[in-house]
């Protein structure tokens, strides 16, 4: 079967790092983590189409932080494209109080979700989020005749994207272990 996989990245990327935390202290490199080995992995005996990854673009602002946040985001879309991997840039803003926050991501995967669906060039679509927020568009998925596996973590596992969707993959550290680089220590 033809499969799509969507990472909503930001929840991704802190799950993984969660998860690599909790499993031994250890750290990684998180922007090398091999993501088309893993999800060939995770759509086998499927066949994998694309790997879309959704994440917040963010803006030079002309200080130190941002420039540093920009530049090593450059680098991390740099080594998705060297693995294949689509990136739909969403937007970060910066709230007053300083912190940043995504905005439009878990839209974009929405939409994008079903209008693949619609043009008909899946059928299953890997979902990695726990933003129970798709759900009407996992629904709408599912009217269109399509399966969704919803790859989450057993800690901020979504119970109503689980509920809707056609199977579920929790994911343990074992299952990340084999596409994560090095230990940096």
């Amino acid at each position: 079967m033809r499969t799509i996989v969507f990472i909503d990245g930001n929840n991704f990327y802190n799950r993984l790092k969660a998860l690599c935390f909790e499993s031994g202290k250890k750290r990684y490199s998180l922007s090398d983590f091999n993501y088309k080995a893993f999800c060939e992995q995770l759509v086998n005996p499927n066949t994998l189409q694309e790997i879309r990854y959704y994440l917040g673009s963010l803006e030079r602002q002309g200080n130190d932080k941002t420039e540093k946040m920009y530049a090593d985001q450059q680098r991390f879309l740099a080594k998705l494209q060297t693995q294949g991997v689509s990136t739909i840039l969403g937007q970060i803003i910066k709230h007053p109080d300083g912190s940043y926050h995504e905005k439009g991501v878990d839209v974009r995967v929405a939409v994008e979700m079903i209008r693949l669906a619609r043009e008909d060039n899946y059928d299953v679509a890997y979902l990695i989020s726990s933003d129970t927020d798709l759900v009407p568009a996992i629904e709408e998925v599912l009217s269109l005749e399509k399966q969704l596996h919803y790859v989450g973590f057993p800690k901020g596992q979504s119970f109503g994207i689980s509920k809707a969707a056609t199977d579920i993959t929790l994911l343990r550290f074992q299952d990340i272990e084999p596409f994560l680089p090095e230990p940096l220590f």
